[in-house]
This record gives C-alpha cells, sequence and structure tokens, in this order.
C-alpha cells in the first residue's frame, strides 16, 4: 500500500472515530434519544412524501447541473454521475468522486479535454455556491434583524472571502501574462519539491496547465452560468429539505425563522468543504445544533430529530441509488466495452 494511501485510510479512520464521539458522546449531552426517537416516529406519511420528493428534486437538479458541465450528456446519465459521486464522497476519501465522474464520462466517449474541463466547471460551481452561502445567510439574519453584535463581522469576512477566492482565479483566467506566471512558478515549485525528495522534476506541468485553463476559458463562457444556476438551484432544494425537516417535527416559524434556520445552513455547508468524518456527518449536526440551540431539553431533541431527517434524506438517500448507479454504469460498460 502506498504511503499517500495508508494516509488516507488513517485520516479516514480518524472521521469515523469523531463521529462516533460525536453521536455517543456529545449528542446526548443535549438531547435525549428516546425524545429523539418519539419525534422521528411522529411524522406523518405525507411529510415523509414531501421530504422524499425535495430530496429526489436535489438529485434531478445535481442531474442538470452535470449537463450543464457538459453538454451532449443526457440527464440520466448526468443524474448517474451525481449519484455515484455523492455515494463515493459519503463513503470514501476525497477525491474518489472525480475519479469515478471522470471515468464514466470517458465511458461514453467525450474526450478528456471535454470532461476534465467538465468536471472542473462542476467544481467552480459548487465551491461558488458554497461561498455564496455565507453571505446570503448573514444578509437575511441582518435583514430580519436577529442577527447579534457579530453578525456584521461574519458578513465582512464572507463578502473577503468571497472577492479573494473568486477574484483571484478569474484573474488567472481573463490575465494570459498572470496565468503564465502562476504556471511557470507553480512547475519550479514542483521541480523543487521534486529535487528536494530525490525525484524526477515532472515534465510540461506550464503546459499543462495552461492548455487545461484554454479549455476552461471556453466552458466557463459558455457553461458557466447555467452551472452555476442549477447548483444554486439544487442548493436551494436542500436547505427546503433542512427547513421541511424542522416544521415536520414541530419547530414553527415561531421558533426558528428561515432566515436563521438559512443562516445555520450556510454554515453547516460551508464546514462540508472539510470533510472530518465521512459525508461529514456528525460535524453539520453540531453546528446546526450551536447555532439553532435552544433553551429546552425537548426542543433541543426535536432539533437534532430534525437535523437526522435531513440527513436521511440529503445524505443517506443517495448511497443506495448511487450504489446501484455505479454497478448499473460497470454492468452496462462489461456489456459494451469503451471503444
Amino acid at each position: 500500500m502506498s504511503r499517500s494511501r495508508r494516509r488516507e485510510r488513517i485520516v479516514w479512520l480518524i472521521g469515523v472515530v469523531a463521529m462516533v464521539i460525536v453521536f455517543v458522546w456529545v449528542v446526548p449531552r443535549v438531547a435525549d434519544y428516546a425524545e429523539i426517537w418519539q419525534t422521528l416516529r411522529s411524522l406523518s406519511a405525507g411529510e415523509v412524501v414531501l421530504l422524499l420528493g425535495l430530496g429526489l428534486v436535489v438529485l434531478a437538479l445535481n442531474g442538470w447541473s452535470a449537463v450543464a458541465a457538459l453538454p451532449g450528456l443526457s440527464w440520466w446519465r448526468g443524474t448517474q454521475t451525481g449519484l455515484v459521486g455523492n455515494f463515493l464522497t459519503a463513503l470514501f476519501p476525497t477525491g474518489a468522486d472525480l475519479a469515478a465522474r471522470y471515468a464514466m464520462c470517458r465511458s461514453w466517449g467525450f474526450s478528456t479535454d471535454r470532461t476534465t474541463t467538465a468536471v472542473a466547471l462542476s467544481g467552480i460551481g459548487r465551491y461558488l455556491t458554497m461561498l455564496l452561502l455565507p453571505v446570503v445567510g448573514t444578509s437575511a439574519v441582518l435583514i430580519t434583524g436577529r442577527g447579534d453584535e457579530h453578525t456584521p463581522l461574519f458578513f465582512a469576512l464572507g463578502v473577503t472571502a468571497l472577492v479573494l477566492l473568486v477574484g483571484v482565479p478569474w484573474l488567472l483566467l481573463r490575465r494570459e501574462d498572470y496565468a503564465h506566471r502562476f504556471a511557470y512558478r507553480l512547475q519550479s515549485v514542483a521541480a523543487a519539491l521534486a529535487h528536494r525528495l530525490r525525484r524526477p522534476a515532472p515534465r510540461g506541468v506550464a503546459v499543462r496547465i495552461l492548455r487545461t485553463r484554454e479549455h476552461l476559458m471556453i466552458g466557463v463562457r459558455q457553461n458557466a452560468p447555467l452551472v452555476v444556476a442549477t447548483q444554486i438551484a439544487a442548493t436551494g432544494a436542500s436547505y427546503g429539505v433542512l427547513l421541511a425537516s424542522l416544521r415536520a417535527v414541530g419547530l414553527g416559524r415561531d421558533v426558528l425563522t428561515p432566515s436563521v434556520v438559512l443562516y445555520a445552513y450556510a454554515l453547516g455547508t460551508i464546514a462540508s468543504l472539510v470533510p472530518l468524518t465521512p459525508g461529514n456527518l456528525g460535524v453539520t449536526e453540531l453546528i446546526l445544533i450551536g447555532v439553532l440551540g435552544l433553551q429546552s431539553d425537548e426542543l433541543n431533541a426535536q432539533l437534532v430529530a430534525a437535523s437526522l431527517i435531513f440527513r436521511i434524506f440529503v445524505w443517506l438517500l443517495p448511497i443506495p441509488l448511487g450504489m446501484a448507479a455505479f454497478f448499473w454504469w460497470r454492468r452496462t460498460q462489461s456489456a459494451t466495452p469503451a471503444s
């Protein structure tokens, strides 16, 4: 086993241990599992159908996002890549989902350049949406007068992060001279690092970066607005699942307003950028409890139940569907080898 593979498995194992600590030690300190289970059992059939429908809408919109990033891809195949990506992200180390999406699109006859550009565009859309969320969330809280003395600071930090993390890559795409400097400096860093490790320096790093930039520029001009729009729509549907989960367990607008829920959802989504546990299970729940935490144990039990319902229809639902989609793809590839 390679050193990097061993390190990934160790990090994943640490994440599993952290998840166990959260649910075995931390959650019982803020809510009673018996009360949580009682709340879950109180869901009506109509509420379950509504939540299931919203969860499927999220999956469908993720499929359209894949289609927007790679024109010519059918919605069904786009949904397959999204399901497989979600399945692998939830259970395996980061990067497995990107490799699977790439392999699936290549097996369907799309060129290396188009597939690479599509995967990069999807990533850009996802991270741009995540960077927008804190700004939108804090804005909603400020507009409705629900914030505290720290909220304006969080808003300013969100705007600053958005400008820097979007502005710098945009300059590299727009300005060819900046892109050349960046590419060749990165090549020099890679060569120096290889020298320290006593390994051969990688060749053509700058050329590959500049070539990817050219294809990405074309993709950004043609497809980025629709990719971002579909990602925002999918994120909005996911927020709808959380809001519906809270309402289903009895936490109405008088207890938690939509703006406060959006603020908590934004922070929880940002936390998913750093996968501390498989699918960040437990971490997002802690953030929701911390931000939305209520005064009584009974209400906190409802809050934990709502976060678990949210997880069922946003995190758990894609796992069996993604597993089935993955094996279906493998089966069809075995029956019809790629040309």
